[in-house]
């Protein structure tokens, strides 16, 4: 092989392209290269995003709740996940677009009313028309054959407290304080004591996530029809505004943060129908449309 590409070289060189055979050489190298896999699971937040549409921009928010459309987490190329963990398509896990990671939160298939309880520790998915993306093993606890509509709870205890279990970054190499002795010599008769080091070596903060049950429990199913959410607003007028220009209805939004109005458009027969819809919000001029379940 190693004479293979000599030939390939000396033929390019002498047709003036030899350039292009050490980027492509250099680039087979580049993606032999392992990457690192050891596990260290930390708390991480990570900077804004850009999907398939815009922009996704992560913040704190341990009292989330929302519905939408939940979809299957293909298998990762890179075998740690956000936060450090190692992936897995039969964990209990999920990837979230904009939550801390990791965060615990119960999904309920709106369809069969089946709940899974996940924990969040990765990205995505990258399409606003997607609100969770579930690892293989709990979408098949849930029942899901396609894209499904959910509901999302956080349990916020747990959030917190894995929030402030964690390291804020990845264990990195840690200098060591000195060990061994310490010797103090006396200024006036000259004498030395040798006293224990007190100074420890500094360790490298580490942390383990326990595996969650992989079970699942009933509940109710409901509701059912699929919405386009374009926006939220606290004035009756600006929702008005955007409903006219974008065909959808002003109804009460009961948000709880002073957003007292929503607009929204639909219902719609199918998630198809409702990923069309969303496709059009952009030519009357919104951005951040999102489908909800209501």
């Amino acid at each position: 092989m190693a004479w293979a590409y000599w030939g390939l070289a000396l033929f390019l060189r002498n047709s003036g392209c030899l350039l292009l055979t050490v980027s492509l050489l250099a680039a087979c190298h580049r993606d032999e290269t392992p990457s690192s896999t050891t596990a260290h699971p930390h708390y991480q937040l990570g900077n804004a995003w850009h999907g398939a549409r815009g922009w996704f921009y992560p913040h704190e928010q341990f009292t989330y709740r929302a519905t939408g459309i939940a979809t299957r987490e293909v298998r990762m190329t890179d075998r740690l996940t956000a936060d450090g963990e190692e992936w897995s398509a039969n964990s209990m896990t999920g990837a979230h677009q904009t939550l801390q990671l990791p965060a615990i939160v119960t999904v309920r298939n709106l369809q069969n009313g089946r709940i899974v309880t996940i924990r969040l520790n990765a990205r995505g998915p990258d399409s606003p028309g997607r609100i969770i993306a579930i690892s293989p093993k709990a979408a098949d606890l849930l029942g899901m054959t396609s894209d499904t509509p959910v509901e999302i709870i956080e349990d916020e205890a747990a959030s917190h407290q894995l929030a402030e279990s964690l390291n804020g970054a990845p264990a990195g190499d840690v200098q060591k304080a000195p060990v061994g002795e310490v010797q103090a010599e006396s200024l006036s008769d000259g004498s030395k004591q040798t006293f224990g080091n007190s100074l420890l070596p500094a360790q490298a903060v580490t942390a383990s996530l326990a595996a969650l049950p992989v079970t699942w429990q009933q509940s109710m199913s409901g509701p059912s029809g699929l919405y386009v959410l374009l926006g939220l607003f606290s004035g009756h007028a600006a929702a008005q505004q955007v409903a006219l220009r974008c065909g959808g209805q002003v109804v009460r939004a009961y948000d709880g943060a002073g957003l007292d109005w929503k607009v929204r458009s639909g219902p719609y027969g199918d998630v198809a129908q409702a990923d069309a819809a969303l496709d059009q919000t952009h030519t009357c001029g919104v951005d951040g449309a999102r489908i909800i379940v209501e």
